[in-house]
C-alpha cells in the first residue's frame, strides 16, 4: 500500500512539475513519513490523488516547513 502512496506522489509531482522537490532530504523526509502508515481501506484513485496532495502540503517548502 505504501508503495501505490508513493507512487502516487511522484506521479503528482511530475504532473505538477515539481520534481526538484525530491532533491531536498528533508522534505522527502516529511512527506514520505505522511504518506506511510495510512488506512489500507478503500484505496482508490481519489484516495491516492487526496493523501499525495495532503503529503506535498505537510512537508511544505523545501528547506523547511
Amino acid at each position: 500500500m505504501d508503495a501505490l502512496r508513493l507512487e502516487s506522489l511522484l506521479r503528482q509531482l511530475v504532473d505538477e512539475g515539481r520534481l526538484h522537490l525530491l532533491g531536498d532530504p528533508d522534505w522527502v523526509g516529511r512527506a514520505v513519513a505522511h504518506l506511510t502508515g495510512g488506512k489500507n481501506s478503500w484505496i482508490t484513485n481519489r484516495a491516492l490523488q487526496r493523501v499525495a496532495t495532503e503529503a506535498i502540503a505537510t512537508a511544505g517548502h523545501p528547506g523547511g516547513p
